[in-house]
């Protein structure tokens, strides 16, 4: 019995690229933040070694899905919400306020990477009752796990059970932006800027059956729950979402490249240290290919969901989120026809009230990221305000949840 049956079509990493990452790794890494010292051979080569070995065990889990779930190839996604918008947006925070909304789903970080079939799900379910009955020592283990997480994500805290940005599951096809985090070769990943026109079709195809497939299970394994996606990726994506879809709603979130370009740089900077030794504090690798992939995506997804109808497209501003998370999603709601529940009600009340107490650590210099405010204002901002969306709305000082 052939267990993959009905993936082959739906599931087909791009060695391609992954072969391709492994030739720029090895031969083209010297003066890049991905030089090959000690430190990132061992990393590479774990990755490497790890991820065939992790892409099969995926593909014998779906296999075994496909069957003891059959009914999931009937399962419906009905009008996910998608939020979209660039890196350190906001995103994050909008979406974990969506989804204590418990008639809500989205995916956390264990299910995107450990078990994204329900077969790992309900194998995991049952190894964690037996945990229970000898003390816990997996739950200790994962809330260890977590501490060292957080201390290295500062900029984004996660954890294994916190929900997270669902275009992570790509990388189990070794087809997203995503990849830039660890391997930070420009080339490999500057198509992916541009997914719904430089991505070839094929390809394309493949990744946007694959991540259909993903949320069907998920949406299956949860009862069949609205399910809410949070992906700053994803605004590269949106006509191919829009195809898989058609009655998907969009959140687009708007921050000032100001406040984003500098802090996205940081962001994967940090990415870059911790799995390689880049030669400089903030790597020229950076800025570049950052600013161009931030201008597309401001303009993309605004420029063709503005002619959605009303109840289908919402675009926010970052400073309207943190100043009153309540109001806003609450416009949200209304706007997308969702009834706001009384309990839930309470909880954003409780959540407004925490955002308040909030105040970044993250601080980063312009100077030493070999930036200024004029390049930001020629190369993006001035771009972005021509294509009419309301830049002008956002403030450009310190916020919160940078």
């Amino acid at each position: 019995m052939d267990l993959t049956k009905g993936l082959r079509f739906t599931y087909m990493p791009n060695f391609k690229l992954f072969f391709k990452t492994i030739y720029y790794s090895l031969f083209k890494s010297e003066h890049t933040p991905g030089r090959l010292t000690f430190k990132r051979f061992f990393i590479i080569s774990f990755i490497f070694v790890a991820y065939p070995i992790w892409h099969y065990s995926i593909r014998l889990a779906y296999g075994l899905d496909n069957l003891f779930y059959p009914q999931l190839k009937n399962q419906n996604v009905r009008q996910p919400i998608f939020i979209i918008g660039n890196f350190r947006s906001g995103t994050t925070f909008l979406h974990r306020l969506l989804a204590k909304d418990e008639r809500f789903t989205g995916m956390t970080s264990w299910e995107i990477f450990l078990a994204p079939s329900v077969t790992q799900r309900r194998l995991a379910h049952w190894v964690m009752k037996l945990n229970r009955l000898v003390g816990n020592p997996i739950s200790k283990l994962i809330d260890a796990f977590d501490k060292a997480l957080r201390e290295y994500s500062y900029m984004h805290p996660t954890g294994l059970r916190e929900i997270e940005e669902d275009s992570h599951v790509l990388l189990h096809a070794w087809s997203t932006y995503n990849l830039f985090a660890f391997f930070p070769f420009p080339e490999i990943v500057h198509d992916y800027i541009y997914f719904d026109d430089e991505i070839p079709e094929e390809q394309r195809t493949s990744d946007m059956n694959y991540y259909q497939d993903v949320l069907k299970r998920h949406v299956y394994a949860k009862g069949g729950k609205r399910y809410i996606s949070k992906s700053p990726t994803n605004s590269a994506k949106v006509r191919s979402l829009l195809e898989r879809f058609p009655d998907a709603k969009f959140i687009n979130l708007v921050r000032s490249p100001d406040r984003v370009i500098p802090s996205t740089i940081s962001m994967f900077t940090n990415h870059w240290k911790t799995y390689g030794d880049p030669e400089e504090n903030y790597p020229k690798a950076g800025p570049k290919v950052i600013m161009e992939q931030a201008r597309h995506w401001y303009i993309y997804p605004h420029r063709y969901l503005k002619h959605l109808p009303e109840d289908q497209y919402t675009l926010i501003t970052y400073d309207d989120l943190v100043a009153d998370p309540k109001g806003t999603i609450e416009e949200i709601y209304q706007r997308f026809g969702i009834e706001l529940t009384e309990e839930y009600q309470h909880i954003l009340q409780e959540e407004a009230e925490k955002s308040k107490q909030y105040k970044s650590s993250h601080h980063y210099s312009l100077e030493e990221m070999g930036l200024s405010e004029k390049e930001i204002e020629q190369k993006v901002k001035k771009p972005v305000l021509r294509q009419l969306i309301p830049l002008k709305k956002v403030q450009s000082g310190t916020s919160k949840h940078s």
